[in-house]
């Protein structure tokens, strides 16, 4: 690996950058999928092309930039890391989206929270792994398991060979389980374990491309320019074609272990990550770029906010007053989008401020409490 201090500033920030792009995808496919749901068929189109590849790309790029040496960590010092970094995070957006409930209606279709039974209900199916108070934490559950799973078998992915090996095992295994048994429908989830195999295939993409540099050379600007539009292009050609079998919608949806004909889930989800990558390392690294990109996590958690309260009423509101249509649609959820990750800036702030230590810093202290990891 080449010295850090030896590559320009644009090709490190490259990940922050691609971070953005890819929560951008999140706020945006959240309130589209709200829109979706009243029938507006741009909605449900602009719904299938993010939701091929946009999660596939986080557990990619969270492979990209994990250190070599967290996965040669002893194992108790490995876990108490990502109790602080995961785990934290996970409890505390949890346990505040469990609070709001109490307070303020919201939209929340998996547990009944008007009695008690059904709010212990829905602490009980946050404790194993599926948030239902804040449904978009579902990735940092997987990511827990995927990141035990790639300690387990460091040594074994420790090579080109064992890594692609893992891969194809991995994501063929994971698939294939998927089909057969609706995990989340049937009431059988634990951390989304059952996902954990096709995601971990895609952190394993993401190490290998780091440990090839890749995009962190020195690579020609019409090659970059190059690589978006080919990636873009194959993704425009294969996500429509994938017509299933999925459950619910017709798409891929990672939570419910929907992915449709493995290839072209495969391929596209590939062209679409390597396209945010491509995309971030052509963008200037503004500074409000790079701070919302290493804020990717809180703003990701904050996005439960807008999920369970916001984006409902709001897609209502618009299907009522301007009833949908192809680029009024796009427009409003751009807007929407940017709206809402400006608005939750200030918690972003207010957070790093006071309690870095819960929304993934575990390493800061904070005025009221000490850092959580020391070492």
């Amino acid at each position: 690996m080449k010295n850090t201090d030896d590559i320009p500033r644009q090709r490190l920030s490259m990940p922050d950058i691609a971070r953005f792009y890819g929560i951008v995808l999140v706020y945006y496919g959240h309130i589209i999928e709200r829109i979706m749901y009243l029938k507006d068929p741009t909605a449900a189109l602009h719904y299938k092309f993010i939701y091929s590849f946009h999660m596939p790309f986080f557990f990619l790029l969270a492979g990209f930039v994990v250190a070599p040496a967290k996965s040669t960590l002893p194992v108790g010092r490995f876990l108490r890391q990502m109790a602080a970094s995961r785990l934290a995070p996970y409890v505390f957006f949890s346990l505040l989206l469990a609070l709001m409930s109490l307070i303020f209606p919201g939209h929340y279709v998996v547990v009944d929270l008007s009695s008690a039974k059904g709010y212990a209900k829905g602490l009980i199916a946050t404790a194993m792994g599926f948030p239902v108070f804040n449904i978009p934490l579902w990735f940092m559950a997987c990511l827990v398991v995927v990141e035990i799973m790639h300690r387990a078998w460091a040594r074994l992915v420790a090579g080109t060979a064992g890594l692609f090996a893992v891969v194809v095992v991995c994501l063929l295994g994971g698939l294939w389980l998927n089909q057969r048994i609706p995990f989340l429908m049937e009431g059988k989830n634990f951390w989304i374990v059952n996902e954990a195999p096709v995601m971990a295939a895609f952190y394993l993409v993401g190490v290998f491309l780091r440990r090839r540099e890749f995009l962190l050379g020195n690579v020609p600007r019409p090659v970059l320019v190059f690589g978006v539009l080919a990636c873009i292009a194959a993704v425009m050609l294969t996500f429509d074609l994938n017509q299933g079998p999925f459950r619910l919608f017709q798409a891929v949806v990672v939570v419910l272990g929907a992915h449709g004909n493995w290839l072209l889930f495969t391929v596209t989800a590939l062209a679409g990550s390597l396209a945010l990558l491509y995309l971030a390392r052509l963008t200037f690294p503004a500074r409000w770029l790079l701070f919302m990109g290493r804020n990717v996590l809180i703003l990701f958690c904050l996005n439960g906010v807008f999920y369970h309260y916001i984006n409902g009423p709001f897609a209502d509101w618009f299907m009522r007053t301007f009833e949908g249509g192809a680029w009024l649609v796009f427009g409003a959820g751009v807007v929407f989008t940017a709206l809402s990750l400006v608005a939750s800036v200030p918690f972003v702030l207010l957070f790093n401020r006071f309690i870095p230590q819960l929304v993934g810093k575990p390493r800061q202290s904070g005025p009221l409490l000490p850092a959580l990891i020391r070492e």
